[in-house]
Order: structure tokens, then sequence, then C-alpha cells
């Protein structure tokens, strides 16, 4: 499976510590695709392995930042050698170096879902024809950040598009052909009433989407939402709220049929996300770009934070307005609203090193990248936060071997776990405090 970061965004919203620069350069889009073209071809041998191994999920996922910002044709020269590679490994032939333009035409049949994030304002301002280029692609399923179908919210979290565009988006998606649609949502503001939230669901509803994940408010570090915090102009949402407007949406959506299959994620039945799944399953996974995350076994690599025709001359086509952290990888940072502490506070202390692929003469010619050696214990801990945050649970006879059992059975009967079958899960009503039960299994 295969995570590729598209690092522009129009604006900055509020509550985002993502990588990402406010660009709409079209030299910094070419140059950018040439990055990611150079990386591609710098790591087939790693792409192949990834694509043949056996517990390989044949997935591509672009995000961001906001990939909808760019153009069709430069979206295609990326697809095109990323299916290049893939079709060749398919066929075992060698991997010619990719360094032209490819010409896409369909190429549905390479991957079993093919995700691309976008939000409702570039949707509405390109149009159909847009859409159906993604469609050409091979694109099938679009994930679109709405946020909040209430006007006051979206605009304090300075997002571009307001409720009434958001639908129009969904709309122009649904008469384009997209047939799996999710949508994103943001509970746990401190000024979100619960009338206002449940509105927000109701107008999510209306429009029906395949799948929906609604994620809590959270305070990143080196976002503007951090600042506000600090500066004393934001006061975080009471926890007595954050659950009930949880509760809430838990309600809202079982009603109406969706599967509540991940502690943020919700789907109707067969839409559930299959490149997200594989996240929590610790499948390998390929990320590309500027800030993206790989994981092979017990080694986690990521790529620097920084367009790499910065990193060769220090100059720049966009305003790098602001730069900042992100998480394992993307889809995991946007899933990680209550959850990814637990990890990163466990992962302190591994044994690092950074690397610079160089091309013959020198130049940078992809991204710097940082490797890090899981420990078991690392592992361990990953393996059970990961999976207890999905309705799947852990085999009972697994969970028992990665922790005290006591602790379990004392869970069990508490009823903060529950049995499944032969697996042990996290039962929805206690989703909320999923942090507090992991850190007693950990």
């Amino acid at each position: 499976m295969i995570y590729l970061h598209v690092p522009f965004c129009g604006s900055f919203c509020t509550y985002c510590d993502f990588y990402s620069e406010i660009c709409r350069s079209r030299q910094a889009f070419n140059e950018y695709a040439d990055a990611v073209i150079a990386e591609i071809r710098d790591r087939r041998k790693e792409l192949e392995m990834n694509m043949s191994a056996q517990d390989a999920v044949n997935t591509l996922y672009i995000g961001g930042g906001t990939p909808s910002v760019l153009p069709l044709d430069v979206l295609s020269r990326i697809v095109g050698a990323v299916s290049q590679t893939e079709r060749l490994s398919l066929v075992t032939e060698q991997l010619s170096l990719v360094t032209e333009p490819v010409e896409v035409t369909t190429q549905t049949e390479l991957f079993d879902e093919f995700t691309v994030e976008v939000n409702p304002e570039d949707i509405v301002e390109k149009g159909r024809e847009y859409v159906r280029g993604l469609l050409a692609l091979g694109v099938n399923r679009i994930s679109m950040g709405i946020q909040s179908f209430n006007d006051d919210i979206l605009r304090w979290m300075n997002r571009r598009h307001d409720a009434g565009n958001a639908v129009k988006a969904f709309h122009i998606l649904r008469e384009s052909g997209v047939r799996n649609i999710s949508i994103d949502l943001i509970f746990g503001i401190s000024q979100l009433t619960d009338e206002t939230w449940k509105d927000t669901i109701g107008k999510a509803l209306e429009l029906s989407p395949e799948h929906i994940s609604a994620y809590q408010l959270s305070i990143e570090e080196g976002s503007a939402l951090a600042k506000m915090v600090a500066d004393g102009r934001y006061v975080e949402a009471s926890e007595e709220q954050c659950r009930r407007q949880y509760d809430i949406l838990c309600r809202c959506l079982g009603r109406s049929g969706y599967h509540h299959y991940e502690i943020s994620n919700f789907a109707k039945p067969g839409f559930e996300a299959v490149h997200n799944s594989a996240y929590w399953r610790r499948a390998p996974y390929i990320g590309l770009g500027p800030g993206a995350h790989s994981l092979t076994g017990d080694i986690r690599s990521w790529n620097s934070q920084e367009l790499p025709h910065r990193q060769q001359d220090e100059t720049s086509s966009c305003n790098p307005d602001r730069i900042s952290s992100c998480n394992p990888d993307s889809t995991s940072c946007q899933t990680s609203s209550r959850n990814l502490d637990v990890i990163s506070s466990c992962n302190s202390g591994l044994s690092s090193r950074q690397t610079s692929s160089r091309n013959p003469s020198g130049k940078l010619a992809t991204y710097s990248r940082n490797f890090e050696t899981l420990s078991p214990e690392d592992i361990r801990v990953e393996r059970i936060m990961l999976s207890l945050r999905t309705d799947k649970g852990l085999k009972a006879t697994e969970l028992y071997s990665l922790t005290d059992s006591t602790v379990v059975d004392a869970l069990l009967s508490e009823g903060a776990l529950e049995r499944q079958g032969a697996s042990i899960r996290i039962p929805e009503d206690h989703l909320f405090t999923s942090d507090e039960i992991v850190r007693e299994l950990i």
C-alpha cells in the first residue's frame, strides 16, 4: 500500500499541524511532481517488495495538505509513475527509470482502493470535468474535508468553504459518478453546542455518504490553535462536552445504519476504508512525498519535511509560511486525535539515523530520510493500541500474550473490554476512554 503526501494548501486551518505550505505556483507543483517521480525511481525496489509482500494491501491514498489544489496533469504524471511501477511489478518485468511524464488513461484495475482527499472549494471551482478526470486516473474513493455544516464554525476553523458549497461539492461528486465518498467532521469545539453538532450530523446524513470520519478537536503543537490556547484566546471544551458529543455521534450514525468499525470511523456496510484499516493492522506501507512515513516490519522511516528544490538551492516558488510536524503517517495523524500520544510516549529513545539520496552529480535527488528501529516493546504497544481501537479487536490469545492476564480479566469484569467470539475488543460505550484502557494494558 502506498501513501502520497501533497504538501500544498490554499490556507492553513486553525487546528492543523500537518506539513503544508500555502501555494498556487505552477512551477512549484511541477517541481514537486518531478521530485516524487524521482523518489519513485530511487525507491522502486522498495516499492516492488511492498507490493509483493505476503500481507500487501493493493491501495493508493493521496492525502495532504490539499491534493485537490494540484492540476489534473500534475496528478496524472505522478499516478502514471506509481502505476507503471505497480504494473511492472505485477508482471515481474525489469523496471526502467521513470523520468518522463506517463500518459494515464484508466488505472482502476491496478488498485483495489484509490483515494484522493479533496476540499469542497476546489471541487466547486473546478467542477465535474475535474472530478471525471480523477475518475479517469483510476480514483474510486473520494475523502472530502467538510468538518462542519455551520458557517460560524467553519470561519473559526479558517476553512475556505461555507456550508452551502460543502453540499454543492458533494452533489458535484455524485453527479460526476463518484460512488464511494467519505466526509470528515470535527466535534469537541468549545463553542460547538450539542444542537449545532446534531444539525451538522443531520445534514451529513441527508447527503448519505458511504463513509464518515469524525474526530475530536485536539490541540496540536505548532498549530494556530495551540497559540490561541497559549494566548488565552481559546479554552478547550470540557471532557464532559466531548464525551456527550461523541455519544450523540455514535447514536445518530448507528441508527442510520453506519458500521462503527474504528474509534473515529463509520461506514455503510462494505465501505470500510481498506487503506486505513491496513494501518491499524500494522500492514507494511510506503510513504512518498515530503513528510511521508513508511513502515516495513520493525523499521519505520520518514521523509524530510521540505520540498526538494528548497533542499537543493535554498530557493522556493512558494512561501514556506509554516512547516510543522506530523505523526507516523498522514492517515494516522488524522485518526490520532486521542490515541497516538500513547505511541509517542513509548517510542522515546529509539535509535535513528538520517540519510540523503543523491544523484551522481551530488545534487539532492529526492528527500532526506530518517530511520528508526522499533523495539519489541514498541511493536507490542502499537499492536495493542491500534487493534483495540477497531471493532475487531485482538484475538484473545494474542492479547493475553501481550499483556498481564490479570489486567485483561479485570477490564473484562468491569465492562471496559468485551469478548466477541475468539477476540477481545473495547465496547462502543467505552471507546471514548480508550486511552485510559490502553494505558492499563501496556
